[in-house]
Order: structure tokens, then sequence, then C-alpha cells
């Protein structure tokens, strides 16, 4: 019986393949997490970003750590914004929640 040899695949756009590589089921927080830290300073300022010390993703949660506590504070009030903003960027609903300590 004859046996169709199986069909290559469409050629596609180089960023977009190397994106899905970076971006695996093993990698998706190291992904979004780099993405955040390259948006974070253009996105909320110098001085946000001079006091934030780290951040981190897990469960779809992102962790923000910052040494100000009066910028803390302001942070907090706003977490709901910070997650639009940065899952607009994404281009998805990535991030549920913004956590600020």
């Amino acid at each position: 019986m004859y046996k169709k040899p199986p069909q290559k695949p469409e050629p596609q756009d180089l960023k977009q393949a190397f994106l899905r590589l970076l971006r695996n089921q093993h990698n998706e927080a190291g992904y979004f997490k780099a993405r955040i830290k390259v948006v974070w300073e253009p996105f909320f300022g110098k001085h946000t970003a001079d006091n934030t010390r780290d951040f981190l993703v897990r469960n779809r949660k992102l962790y923000v750590y910052v040494t100000n506590a009066p910028l803390r504070n302001q942070l907090t009030m706003v977490r709901e914004g910070i997650r639009e903003r940065l899952n607009a960027e994404f281009g998805e609903e990535y991030l549920e929640e913004v956590v600020i300590k």
C-alpha cells in the first residue's frame, strides 16, 4: 500500500518561531519575567525601576519586590492597572494577579 510522505510544515516567520521556542511549557514563567524586565522602566519610570528589587512569575501571578515602602503602597493601589498594561503588552491575558511585596 502506498503511503504519502508527511507534508512539510508551512514556513514561519523567524521571530514567531524563535518566540515559540523560548516560550515552552518549562520556561513560560521565565519568558514572561524577562519580558517584564524589558518593559518595566519604560512603562513605570526610572524611580520605580530603581526601587524594584526583583520579579517572580509563578502560577500566572506576578510578584514584584519593592524596596521603598511609600512606592510599595502606591503600586499596591494601582496593581490592577499594572496587570492590564502588562497583559496588553503581551497581547494576551497571561497574568491573573499582581502582588506587591
